[in-house]
């Protein structure tokens, strides 16, 4: 009986250890989530796989017309002037905010806010135009670096409201 009981402690703690190797994948617990990340088509839009299904589906989707005066501008200009556009029509029909494959394939990109995403697949859009590499990669972490530096500003403006000290009880 106790060599069951040792056998039964060794395998529980392999099993404990290999549960703690760590993944860099965005996981969700939110069911919707879930379900929205393997669907190819949400509320009757098609949702793209990655970052060329979109830039497709986008070319598709607008004008030669259209795309005319994105040749004159610079891409951050780009960016803030079809973010209530564009970059919301993507946002919204394309589901950044409750999941959808595009909005997991930058998730697990490292990107996680969707104002992160709109930007990101505006200028993206604005390089394909452009017929320019999209470096998609060095723009998704040119992006993270930029919102960790605003929670850092946002964090340095908070005041703080009090501050408590717990004292440790000594026989614990």
């Amino acid at each position: 009986m106790v060599r069951y009981y040792i056998l039964f402690s060794f395998i529980l703690m392999c099993v404990q250890a290999q549960g703690q190797k760590k993944t860099t994948s965005f996981v969700s617990k939110d069911s919707l989530y879930n379900e929205n990340i393997k669907k190819s088509r949400l509320y009757g839009v098609y949702i793209p796989r990655d970052i060329d299904d979109a830039m497709s589906k986008l070319m598709e989707l607008t004008t030669e017309e259209g795309r005319q005066p994105l040749k004159t501008i610079d891409e951050e200009t780009m960016s803030k002037k079809l973010y209530f556009g564009l970059g919301r029509w993507m946002e919204y029909n394309w589901n950044f905010e409750e999941g959808s494959r595009i909005s997991h394939y930058l998730r697990q990109k490292g990107l996680t806010y969707t104002e992160d995403m709109t930007r990101c697949m505006l200028r993206l859009f604005h390089r394909h135009v452009l017929k320019q590499p999209l470096k998609t990669d060095e723009l998704i972490q040119i992006l993270v670096e930029e919102r960790k530096e605003k929670i850092r500003i946002e964090k340095e403006k908070m005041k703080i409201i009090s501050t408590e000290k717990k004292i440790k009880p000594k026989n614990g």
